[in-house]
């Protein structure tokens, strides 16, 4: 009897070693799948890089090709020199286009009268260089007639009071001689 249980036993052994080959040749064709995927999975992920760094290599060659950028103290330095330069070149024309014109010369000056009308004043010696409104009982508006007329940096300023659209008083400018 114990013979015939040994070869019990061997027969089970024979069959069950073919399923448990068939159970490992699974297992490691499953692997070999999963390693395939998993390689090209890595040469996909390879092959974005590259392109990623062929063009940050294009973008930090086009960098740079450009000139250095200020430092920022120089820039701020620049940047303020620039609107001094501009708020001056401004200004500057503002001062030639206010010493010019008709009130520029005595002799339109003297057209200028008590009672004269506003718009005849401008017609006279051109538009103000300023007009401000007064609070003073006596005059409604204040004409002025600014200007550096000699290029001396000082200022010659006369001015016209107008009062219910009549001139009230007025004040010739001292020219230069």
């Amino acid at each position: 009897m114990l013979a015939v249980a040994r070869q019990a036993i061997a027969n089970e052994r024979m069959r069950t070693k073919p399923f448990a080959l068939i159970l490992v040749a699974a297992s490691l064709s499953a692997t070999a799948i999963n390693a395939k995927s998993a390689e090209e999975e890595i040469l996909a992920e390879l092959r974005a890089l590259r392109v990623q760094i062929e063009a940050l290599e294009a973008r930090v060659a086009e960098l740079e090709n450009q000139p250095a950028p200020l430092a920022p103290e120089n820039a701020e330095r620049e940047g303020n020199q620039r609107k001094w330069f501009d708020y001056m070149n401004v200004e500057l024309k503002k001062a030639e286009i206010r010493a010019s014109g008709p009130w520029t010369k005595a002799s339109t000056w003297k057209l200028i009268k008590k009672g004269m009308d506003a718009a005849d004043v401008i017609a006279a010696l051109g538009e103000p260089t300023d007009r401000k409104f007064s609070v003073r009982k006596d005059t409604d508006e204040i004409f002025y007639y600014r200007g550096d007329l000699d290029g001396s940096g000082e200022q010659v300023e006369g001015e016209v009071r107008i009062y219910k659209d009549k001139v009230r008083r007025f004040v010739v400018p001292d020219f230069p001689e």
